[in-house]
């Protein structure tokens, strides 16, 4: 291949983005989930100063984070094969059904 033909290829693999911009974009979505779940966290920590069960009353932001975060691992671990990837995939997903089982219930009872 020659270099007009590789720079066209990954023009178009990449829409337009170039290196720098790809990587400030994962940068800001790693800033985004890390402020997302001290967010939740604190939200958290608020009622569980203001009611008789906080995991009754947080679990839907959780299970919304940990469903996020669980897309994400299997994503990379799918694309990667990282054994670090499938291990956090494994994590999130497992608590991200921990907090869906939660929520649901929380309409049955």
């Amino acid at each position: 291949m020659d270099k007009k033909t590789v720079l066209e290829k990954s023009k178009k693999e990449n829409k337009g983005y170039d290196e720098r911009e790809l990587q400030i974009i994962a940068k800001a979505w790693q800033f985004g989930g890390a402020t997302g779940i001290i967010i939740c966290g604190l939200a958290m920590l608020l009622l569980g100063f203001f009611s008789d069960s906080p995991i009754k009353y947080g679990a839907d932001n959780l299970m919304i984070y940990f469903g996020m975060l669980a897309a994400v691992s299997v994503f990379k671990s799918i694309k990667l094969g990282k054994l670090s990837d499938i291990a956090l995939a494994v994590a999130f997903t497992g608590f991200f059904i921990f907090f869906a089982v939660t929520f649901v219930t929380n309409f049955v009872n």
